[in-house]
């Protein structure tokens, strides 16, 4: 395809092509060498460069990049001034807005104590404060965090906590082998069920803890008048020479009976 470029040039389509069309070089008089036009016939162009770090990482920031009008084909090109471009188009930006997004944060109080049965992981909760905050610490309103990931105010309790147990301990030989004053005790720990490590009784109050002690042989001791020992501690009784006090002689007949 063919342009006039003025008197004895003729302007030709070369292989660049710019932002709006080919590039063009010219033959003068036949020539064999090519250069630039300087007819109607060339092409100009914007060319940009890459945006510019952003001014500021939230509240509101700007960029910039350098835009130049071009003038010839691609790697023969030269800078020359804006207004030859006017004919390529609207001029590309040269600035920006960039991070837009308040400074504002969500924070978080601490996780609150574990609510709820620690049956399983899935039905013990706890909970959070979750608040919108500014950069000096300042709380403000929630809608100045649109736009932002709010942390979670809720989560299931740690297995943890499902770990301690109450752990208890065998029962202790009855006091009395008969009558009404006969116990027996055993041992009930917080532990915890994979470490076997004792904690305060209070983590495991999650669960009812279990009877550390209970009345024992609780039957009737024989006929009534009849003279015998209701406790197996009745030989102490009488070595501490207890036997002259009524609750103890009452429970040691027998061992008391010559005292």
């Amino acid at each position: 395809m063919l342009f006039s470029g003025g008197k004895g040039r003729i302007c030709v389509q070369g292989n660049s092509v710019g932002a709006n069309g080919p590039a063009c070089s010219e033959r003068r008089n036949g020539s064999r060498s090519a250069e630039l036009c300087q007819g109607q016939a060339c092409l100009f162009r914007w060319r940009v460069d890459a945006w510019s770090p952003c001014s500021a990482t939230c509240g509101g920031g700007a960029q910039t990049r350098i835009v130049r009008c071009m003038k010839g084909p691609e790697g023969r090109s030269e800078e020359v001034e804006s207004p030859n471009c006017l004919g390529a188009g609207r001029k590309p930006s040269d600035a920006r807005p960039c991070n837009l997004l308040p400074c504002a944060r969500w924070a978080t109080t601490s996780w609150g104590p574990c609510h709820g049965r620690c049956v399983g992981p899935s039905l013990a909760t706890q909970h959070r404060h979750v608040y919108c905050q500014d950069p000096n610490g300042t709380r403000v309103p929630h809608r100045m965090c649109t736009g932002l990931h709010r942390p979670s105010s809720l989560r299931n309790c740690t297995a943890e906590a499902c770990a301690l147990q109450w752990l208890v301990g065998p029962w202790t030989q009855c006091t009395a082998t008969c009558g009404r004053h006969g116990f027996q005790s055993r041992q009930v720990t917080c532990v915890h069920l994979r470490t076997s490590k004792a904690f305060r009784d209070r983590h495991c109050t999650w669960r009812p803890r279990p009877a550390s002690w209970q009345r024992c042989n609780i039957l009737s001791c024989g006929r009534a008048g009849e003279c015998r020992d209701s406790t197996r501690y009745c030989e102490k009784v009488r070595q501490l020479e207890l036997c002259l006090l009524p609750q103890f002689k009452s429970r040691c007949c027998f061992s008391c009976r010559n005292t």
